[in-house]
């Protein structure tokens, strides 16, 4: 599934569903979230970075601190 589609499929993922349905759309749609913060989870409470945002660049290794991008628009989505 491409980006666009992905987008296109969770803006319409309650599109005519039936009043008994929507429960069930509404925890594989927790379960999405869920895996998605569990990928950008800190790597220690001692060290704050985002294990999934940290990467390599020439070489030197890239870190993200925790709260990562994803997590603050994630946040702020929620509040």
């Amino acid at each position: 599934m491409t980006h666009d589609e992905l987008i296109a499929y969770i803006d319409d993922s309650t599109n005519g569903l039936k009043h008994e349905h929507l429960f069930e759309k509404l925890l594989t749609n927790t379960k999405a979230l869920r895996a998605v913060v569990e990928l950008h989870k800190p790597e220690s409470s001692r060290m704050p970075f985002c294990v999934e945002c940290r990467g390599v660049w020439q070489g030197e290794i890239d870190v993200v601190l925790y709260p990562c991008p994803t997590i603050r628009l994630i946040e702020k989505e929620l509040a």
